[in-house]
């Protein structure tokens, strides 16, 4: 497919220490065919047939971005299967999470031998009125209260991290426990810490904290976290 057409823009790897890729890279839905999954050696779920060219160009997209991680990190070229609850099913060798935010998806891979889980959420930043709608949907009546002192775009920008680092903690801890949860379950202690509100098995219980870190991009949030070897705190 002639690059000036591609539905996909050429993917970019930031190795950010041994064992640990993020690949990013653009899409265009308004381009996207099936065709594509062909040339990209991508299989299309049954599930997916018939979805919308947002849907498709995402899906796509992150899959080609999971799979340049994963070569990355085990010299070898592999996709991510598709599970039932429709998660990523990952190599054995490797643990991810895969994002994808205005026309941008990214996927974020990481050697199991070191780290056990991996969550990664793009979001563009809200808008403060949507912020002020979906503020009580998202945080903790602690982290509303923790939003007084802001203005209206700081509150903005805080329920948009809190709402992207809380999608990255899912994404870390579902593959671990095999238990959903919801917003109102976990809560930023800081700029840096995560804290759980609920018990999800023995050892994801009330009272854990895990680290997150995030940086603007692309106009809006990037944020991850990574659970090493030895679990949380």
């Amino acid at each position: 497919m002639p690059e000036s057409v591609s539905s996909l823009d050429p993917i970019q790897l930031e190795h950010w220490e041994e064992g640990l890729c993020l690949a990013s890279g653009g899409y265009y839905p308004e381009r996207t065919r099936l065709e594509d999954f062909e040339h990209q050696a991508v299989p299309l779920p049954a599930s997916l047939q018939g979805a919308v060219e947002k849907r498709l160009a995402e899906y796509l997209a992150g899959r080609c971005c999971a799979r340049a991680a994963i070569e990355a990190i085990t010299r070898e070229p592999a996709l991510p299967g598709y599970g039932e609850d429709r998660a990523p099913v990952w190599p054995q060798a490797v643990c991810g999470a895969i994002t994808h935010a205005q026309g941008r998806a990214a996927a974020l891979v990481a050697d199991r031998r070191r780290w056990r889980g991996v969550g990664l959420d793009a979001e563009a930043w809200i808008a403060p009125q949507r912020a002020l709608k979906l503020r009580e949907q998202l945080l903790t009546e602690a982290e509303i209260e923790a939003l007084s002192d802001l203005d209206q775009e700081q509150q903005a920008r805080r329920v948009s991290l809190t709402f992207s680092v809380k999608e990255a903690l899912f994404k870390a801890l579902y593959p671990l426990t095999g238990q959903r949860f919801y917003f109102q379950d976990a809560a930023l202690l800081d700029d840096h810490r995560i804290v759980l509100r609920t018990t999800l098995s023995d050892e994801w219980r009330t009272g854990v904290a895990l680290d997150y870190q995030w940086r603007e991009q692309n106009g809006g949030v990037l944020s991850w976290i990574l659970v090493a070897r030895s679990g949380g705190e």
